[in-house]
């Protein structure tokens, strides 16, 4: 009888609709294999925001969220109010408005249609499934409890609990890269307790009935808590056995599974959560300024009402011609204040520039075009373009201010090689510089020995090890190094034509086994009696691997528990200094001090190091706690931590192998790249889990650090001890010297206390660089949010490439991911991904900065454009006691936005370049506009306004003057809408001439449209005179065009308004000039200069081996775990 499932709930949601809880307040779950449960959702996804149903309601509603909209909304409903309206009750301003949603709408579908149709391929993809005999379904149709078959190469469909595979040990194996970017094969193992699955065929297991209880959906990738009963025995399951959706089934024939988690509760769907929505500074204050334009249009609109109502008042008994009446609204103050305002503001309705941000919107997305097409953001090596994912944020690139880095994989290659060793109080690796010239000899010919073996992830050179691993005396501390080596991994072997190949899950893994390979201790697989088979320089050497304690960001060691075929149980340990070093037994102090200076010479010379540990354990101590650590892996609550407690229990007791170090070599141009950066005006702070001596050295290397910076360096865990540094470095910054500061992440977990973050701060911005070592990724995140809080004006920027990274990018104004050895977790959850480090540098200083200067320019001047438009109507109520009549045809008013002046602005945001790229990125202190705020700030929007203002009144005061007032064509006298026509002209002409003085990029496609527009006007104004016979401009254009006091006035108003462009920015523009004439070339000597010296260098330290610089053997001593959290 089917089991009556209680899997799913509902919660009251608004208080009467039935809707499924948030993950964490759903119910543990139990299924019987091959008993889907119909209850809970099916496995079909969806990640498109509509419904073909709900497209138009729910997009109208995210149109008319934004603030421009709502304002025309209520502008086309004020315009159908006939008392007030100024376009004989017909909403105009629709049109327009419609066209600006439209475009918004229709990008808006295509963006979701592709998303349907993304959802269906998915949704439709097929897969072998066991009900009613074996028969092939989409995907969709699955439910939790169906047993499904998935074939070589196939992805997994959903969240899957291995219960048979194709190989005899119950092995298979999966690429991950769809969930976190990783290419390296990971294992996934039958339970050994359900081993006896591996004979049933398909009916057996078709009939196959077995409880499975396991947690809840959550979204943690790496983490499986449950138990199945197996024969009347409860058998623990973890993510051992358990394959995620969008895995992929790799060296493995086929595998069976039972669903667990479908659709949106699959691990990789509850991990798709929304970015947060990410505004640029730009975009915030240029909210700000709609809501000022739209103050001051409410206040200017007062007053021209309340002006009106007073002259009304004073001249009703001399206004007979217009018949009024004392029941007239003109007789009575407050009525027509009131209906005066209505009319002013509907005739002040673009003041608010209608197509401002659809205009933004567009340029914003050619410009992340021209980033990605950029060869200059190309990274030839790894053969990636740079992606721009959130393209609103372009501008935000030219205004950071602080850049926070990862180190392992962004600042370096994350390519480490084997370079030193040390095992019994002797270094190895690192003394080349001490020896003779005979025993350099000696070292080339052992060199050319090992060229030939062609191992990767080596640069291990020295005779001495060889002649010590083969002296009897000196061998055993060294085989036992290199044996630990060798079996202290999580490595996957594969034979491909006769060769054992490794499969790694970190490139520190590959470094340290094939450094025993090349030694002669070759690891050559697990076989299917769990047996880890050694070739020991020819001697073939079994061990049973009973455990493996695997490292995480917590415990920073992993550990192997191993049976030797003298049944004696030992345990191996490797991981960061500082943690093994609390767990060892007592050891010669001599023999301690030795190695572990031998780490920090290691260290200082940029190396990341590790300590090789072992214990031997009793049978009878071993059993006692393979019982206790076997019962807290099935528990389902708290199994984590009760395993950690267990694993601390046994990594106890430990014996010192030896140490190992690794190199993990800078990326191209990082040192030059920094260092332009920091001319630029941008503090960088690196972020690493690197000990400090180890980052500290990097910072040298990279051009973070250098002799002529203090450094302050505050590490500890002691509160009382880390304030009273932090009071120290506080009084030290207030020297007048430079300074950088170094922090450990331990200090850290006390320094970012709410009563101590902010000293934190002051030492950090008095610090021309700052390294915080040994942190976690949450850690990460807190200093990138300590600055926000602590200075909110300033712009952030991070960088990284791993998944350790993502809550740091995710929290800075803007995230940039590396597409790296590390996976593409970063890349995905950033909002600009690279090749490389170095492409930061021509992404903020050449497009960060002009995005951020063109579109200041294009916000600045849509409010310009629109004072020339708007204000002539204020001035030309002078002469009509304000009276609200309106001096624009209907037509040509609201095509000035979307026809005439859009697209040349448009295409200047796009084009235009002031200098060249790479004189962008060889002079950073170009870069200094957009921190300092220079091109887009309230002053700026004012001199912007008043400078429209000016030539709004001169445009319309010299023409009523001039034209309007006092000429005479065939008899007639200009009517009203005849002088607007020729008004909406002359703001045309110049809106583009504005363009032309502030453009830089003289081109024939902007020439052309900005001369077209003009055309535009012309030709759509000859259309409405000479056939609109219903418009008030019908027949007026043979007045204007042929008299040739249009033409004087025209020639004298455009001079005017020019010339006061010209004082205004020319002036600006030589001033500039003048400024940073005599600064950008002696930067780019310098520049020149250090680049050079910098080669120079390169080539020094090629032809030598790595040496630290004097002024980082600081003597200090701080350990750390030198291998990230991936």
């Amino acid at each position: 009888m089917d089991p009556q499932y209680s899997n799913e709930r509902t919660i009251k949601k608004y208080g009467f609709l039935n809707a499924r809880p948030p993950a964490e307040e759903m119910n543990d779950r139990m299924v019987v294999t091959n008993v889907p449960d119909e209850q809970v959702p099916d496995n079909s996804i969806r990640t498109a925001k509509y419904t073909y149903a709900t497209f138009i309601p729910l997009n109208l509603i995210e149109q008319f969220s934004k603030l421009a909209n709502v304002y025309f909304l209520v502008i086309g409903v004020m315009q159908m109010i006939k008392a007030i309206s100024i376009t004989n009750g017909q909403p105009v301003i629709f049109a327009p408005l419609s066209i600006v949603v439209g475009i918004s709408m229709l990008k808006d579908f295509i963006e979701d249609y592709n998303r349907h149709k993304s959802d269906n391929e998915e949704n439709n993809k097929q897969v072998g499934r066991l009900r009613n005999g074996a028969e092939y379904v989409p995907w969709s149709e699955l439910r939790i409890g169906d047993m499904i078959r998935v074939q070589q190469d196939q992805q997994i469909p959903a969240d899957i609990l291995i219960v048979k595979t194709s190989d005899a040990k119950g092995n298979c194996y999966i690429e991950t890269k769809n969930l976190d970017g990783e290419t390296n094969l990971k294992n996934k193992i039958l339970h050994k307790d359900m081993f006896n699955l591996q004979k049933s065929n398909d009916s057996e297991l078709e009939a196959l009935r077995i409880s499975i209880n396991y947690e809840k959906p959550n979204p943690y990738l790496y983490r499986f808590n449950g138990s199945a009963s197996v024969n009347g025995h409860q058998v623990p399951l973890d993510d051992k056995n358990f394959i995620l959706r969008g895995c992929q089934l790799r060296n493995t024939q086929y595998i069976y599974g039972i669903v667990c988690y479908t659709g949106h509760d699959t691990k990789i769907m509850l991990n798709s959560v929304k970015a947060r929505p990410k505004k640029s500074h730009l975009e915030v204050t240029m909210n700000l300024f709609i809501i000022i334009i739209f103050g001051i249009q409410m206040i200017m609109c007062f007053i021209a009402a309340f002006i009106n109502s007073i002259w009304q008042q004073s001249h009703n008994s001399s206004l007979s011609y217009l018949d009024l009446q004392q029941s007239d609204p003109e007789f009575n103050f407050g009525h027509n204040l009131l209906l005066k305002w209505g009319n002013w503001v509907l005739i002040f309705t673009n003041f608010v520039p209608i197509s401002l941000l659809v205009s933004l919107e567009m340029v914003k997305y050619f410009q992340g075009m021209f980033i990605s097409a950029d060869p200059g953001t190309y990274s030839q090596e790894y053969d990636i373009k740079t992606s721009v994912q959130s393209s609103n944020l372009n501008e935000e690139l030219g205004q950071v201010e602080y850049i926070f880095s990862d180190k392992t994989g962004t600042l370096t290659k994350n390519l480490m090689d084997f370079k030193c060793l040390t095992v019994n109080g002797k270094s190895y690796g690192n003394n080349i510089e001490n020896q003779s010239i005979s025993a350099r000899d000696q070292q080339q010919k052992v060199k050319n020995f090992i060229l030939q073996l062609q191992f990767s992830n080596v640069d291990f050179i020295d005779s001495n090890f060889l002649n010590d691993l083969k002296h009897p005396q000196t061998s055993k501390p060294l085989q036992e190094f290199l044996q630990c080596l060798a079996l202290c991994h999580t490595i996957l072997t594969e034979e491909k034509n006769g060769q054992i190949s490794y499969q790694a899950s970190s490139p520190d893994e590959m470094a340290l086994i094939n450094f025993a390979r090349q030694q002669g201790y070759v690891y050559e697989g697990l076989d299917q009696a769990n047996y880890m088979n050694l070739n020991a320089q020819g001697s073939k050497q079994q061990f049973q691997l009973l455990h493996v304690l695997e490292f995480n960001s917590t415990r920073k060691r992993m550990s192997v528990i191993l049976q030797d075929k003298r049944n004696n149980i030992i345990l191996y340990t490797k991981g960061a200094d500082s943690v093994i070093e609390k767990r060892m037994k007592y050891i010669d102090p001599k023999l301690k001090n030795i190695t572990w200076q031998h780490l920090q010479d290691f260290a200082v010379t940029g190396l990341r190091t590790l300590i090789l540990a072992k214990r031997e354990i009793t049978i009878s101590e071993y059993q006692a706690w393979a019982t206790k650590y076997n019962k807290a892996s099935s528990q389902i609550q708290n199994r984590e931590q009760a395993v950690m407690d267990c694993q601390e229990e046994i990594e106890k007791d430990l014996e010192l192998v030896g140490g190992t170090a690794i190199e993990d070599k800078l990326q191209e141009d990082v040192g030059p790249t920094i260092s332009y950066i920091k001319d630029a005006g941008i503090h960088v702070w690196v972020l690493t889990g690197d000990k400090i001596e180890t980052a500290i050295n990097i910072g040298y290397s990279c051009q973070l650090l250098n002799d002529q910076l203090k450094k302050i360096i505050i590490d500890g865990t002691d509160e009382k001890q880390v304030v009273s540094l932090l009071d120290q470095g506080i009084q030290e910054v207030q020297q007048n010297n430079k300074f950088a500061l170094i922090i450990s992440g331990d200090a850290l977990i006390v320094a970012m206390k709410d009563l101590y973050s902010y000293k934190v701060m002051q030492i950090a911005e008095k610090c021309e660089a700052v390294v915080a070592c040994r942190v976690s990724p949450k850690q990460k995140a807190e200093i990138v949010q300590l600055v926000r809080r602590e200075k909110p004006k300033v712009t952030t920027l991070a960088i990284g490439d791993g998944a350790n990274d993502v809550n740091m990018i995710t929290a800075a104004h803007v995230g940039i991911g590396i597409k790296g050895v590390e996976g593409q977790a970063a890349s995905r959850a950033s909002d600009y991904s690279v090749g490389e480090f170095r492409m930061l540098r021509r992404l903020t200083l050449f497009h960060g900065r002009e995005c951020y200067r063109r579109n200041s320019h294009l916000v600045l001047y849509n409010f310009y454009k629109n004072m020339l438009l708007v204000l002539p109507q204020y001035w030309w109520a002078i002469y009509n006691g304000y009276s609200a009549v309106n001096l624009y045809d209907a037509f040509l008013y609201q095509s000035y936005n979307l026809f005439f002046t859009s697209l040349p602005i448009i295409l200047y945001a796009i084009f235009d370049e002031e200098y060249p790229g790479d004189h962008f990125v060889q002079n950073p202190q170009l870069y200094e506009i957009g921190i300092k705020y220079q091109l887009f700030n309230p002053l700026q929007f004012i001199k912007w306004i008043l400078n429209g203002a000016l030539q709004a009144a001169v445009q319309g005061l010299f023409l009523f003057q001039l034209l309007a007032s006092n000429s005479i064509y065939h008899g007639y006298m200009p009517s009203i809408w005849s002088t607007g026509a020729i008004l909406i002209g002359l703001s045309i002409i110049n809106s583009n001439l504005k363009i032309v003085l502030f453009t830089h990029s003289y081109t024939f496609v902007i020439i052309f449209v900005l001369f077209g527009s003009v055309g535009v006007y012309i030709l759509m104004y000859l259309l409405i005179s000479g056939f609109s016979r219903t418009s008030d401009i019908y027949n007026t254009i043979s007045w204007n065009y042929g008299h040739l006091q249009f033409y004087f006035v025209t020639v004298l108003i455009i001079g005017s308004t020019t010339l006061i462009d010209l004082a205004y920015t020319r002036y600006g523009s030589i001033m500039h000039f003048l400024q940073h004439d005599k600064v950008y070339l002696p930067i780019l000597k310098q520049h020149v200069e250090l680049h050079d010296e910098n080669q120079q260098n390169d080539t020094k330290i090629n032809q030598k081996p790595l040496i630290a610089p004097n002024s980082a053997r600081l003597g200090h001593t701080g350990y750390a775990f030198s291998q990230e959290d991936r």
